[in-house]
């Protein structure tokens, strides 16, 4: 089977900043029994590549970089392949985004939005919840890094007019949780953030990867429109307890409260006690990051996320 994968993000510079859009890729690459085939170019003729290389591709996959760089939104040439888009970031476009799925007779969306259900009946297109993954050579429990922080946090605020009004179920959250973090005595605390890109985030993901570990548990809180960012599960397969604002439904059979992670509510009314509880009771927390840490190498690399959607497009069965 040949894949053709197309995405004009993966693979460049700001795609070392921000790693999800090398992931679906990476996973791919692992996988066995197919052909995968990478371009960042903005092919729009398939079928006139596909002469010029003398190849057939099963499935063309329209990568999180091709609403994220080129914005194409009009038509595709592609006669025999099935397509597959990557859908991301509805703050932006959304409309515009869907409009292409649908006329170009998309085959699959794939996404990581907990609406998806809503996506594929708005669309008629058959739509895959499609969670991000992490790279465990990255994210992974280092032993040799003490733990010298109770709780940490890096990102950005998201007060800034990057996102329109409503975008978020609470506004200013992040700045709500710095507060109730302030108001605790005797909890030492590591936090990053701001909305300037500069001092919003550790642009370095080493660093990153490192920090995660020095701390006994992260905080996480959704994106817009309550996605579950690769936040998440960098956390989860660093040996450190994910402390989450509560999710979608659609999410919960992935992220189970008290079993692999932690979840607060969103106006934050049980936030102090339960942070406090985890912090302390070192048995109960480390029984969460174990499981947190089982569930991550066997279903939330990038590997994994890759294996599970060629078996749901009827591959790999």
């Amino acid at each position: 089977m040949n894949i053709l994968l197309i995405d004009q993000v993966a693979k460049s510079e700001y795609a070392k900043k921000y790693l999800y859009y090398n992931g679906l890729l990476a996973g791919l690459e692992l996988t066995s029994g197919h052909d995968i085939y990478f371009t960042n170019k903005t092919v729009i003729n398939v079928d006139e590549l596909e002469e010029a290389t003398g190849l057939k591709f099963d499935y063309v996959i329209y990568g999180l970089g091709w609403f994220g760089s080129s914005n194409y939104f009009g038509e595709v040439k592609c006669t025999n392949a099935k397509k597959i888009v990557h859908l991301f970031k509805p703050q932006n476009d959304l409309d515009r985004k869907l409009s292409f799925c649908k006329r170009n007779n998309v085959d699959f969306i794939i996404t990581p939005l907990p609406e998806y259900k809503d996506i594929e009946a708005q669309t008629g297109i058959k739509t895959l919840l499609f969670p991000y993954g992490y790279y465990p050579h990255l994210f992974k429990q280092r032993h040799d890094i003490p733990k010298i922080y109770d709780i940490g946090f890096s990102g950005a605020l998201h007060q800034n007019k990057l996102y329109p009004e409503g975008e978020f179920p609470s506004q200013n959250l992040r700045l709500e949780i710095k507060k109730q973090l302030d108001e605790i005595e005797d909890v030492e605390v590591f936090w990053k953030s701001s909305d300037k890109f500069e001092t919003a985030r550790i642009h370095d993901n080493e660093e990153y990867a490192k920090t995660i570990n020095r701390s006994k548990i992260w905080i996480a809180t959704n994106a817009s429109h309550g996605d579950v960012t690769p936040r998440y599960y960098e956390i989860l397969g660093s040996g450190t307890l994910l402390f989450c604002e509560e999710i979608h439904e659609s999410y919960k059979s992935v992220l189970k409260d008290g079993y692999n992670c932690v979840s607060f509510k969103t106006d934050l009314s049980d936030f102090k006690e339960k942070l406090r509880f985890y912090i302390n009771n070192d048995t109960e927390r480390n029984r969460i990051v174990n499981n947190a840490l089982a569930d991550s190498v066997q279903k939330f690399t990038w590997f994994a996320r890759a294996s599970k959607l060629l078996e749901d497009i009827g591959e790999n069965k």
